[in-house]
């Protein structure tokens, strides 16, 4: 009996994180940097650090990214989007992502480039 309160504790436990990946809260921001799709992986790393994000709601990014990534289902683009981002936890897949985030608008997206995050800087 014991074990089956643990199991589902723990059950419980992660449908609050998966429902917290889900929807970020807060007000919408810019923010520049790389989205990726990969196995088990939708992430945005922000320029200026290497912390990548778990993408819950790519929104109208993802039709931009379909245009952009034509060779197979996984690649990066580099993008400016209005998008809310959670305080920290544990988002995504095994709950490795700090943040989450979702698209509510897209700004600019295009192919990475070796410039990308410097041209964003000096804005």
């Amino acid at each position: 009996m014991r074990y089956g309160r643990q199991v589902s504790a723990l059950a419980a436990l992660g449908l609050v994180a998966v429902t917290g990946a889900l929807a970020p809260a807060g007000e919408p921001r810019r923010v520049s940097g790389h989205y990726t799709v990969r196995w088990e992986e939708q992430s945005f790393t922000p320029c200026g650090g290497t912390e990548k994000w778990w993408m819950s709601d790519p929104g109208p990014l993802m039709s931009r990214y379909r245009e952009l990534v034509k060779e197979g289902d996984y690649g990066t683009v580099y993008a400016t989007v209005q998008a809310e981002v959670t305080g920290r936890g544990m988002f995504g897949h095994l709950g490795m992502f700090p943040r989450a985030m979702a698209v509510r608008e897209v700004i600019d997206a295009r192919e990475p480039g070796p410039n990308d995050c410097r041209e964003r800087e000096a804005e």
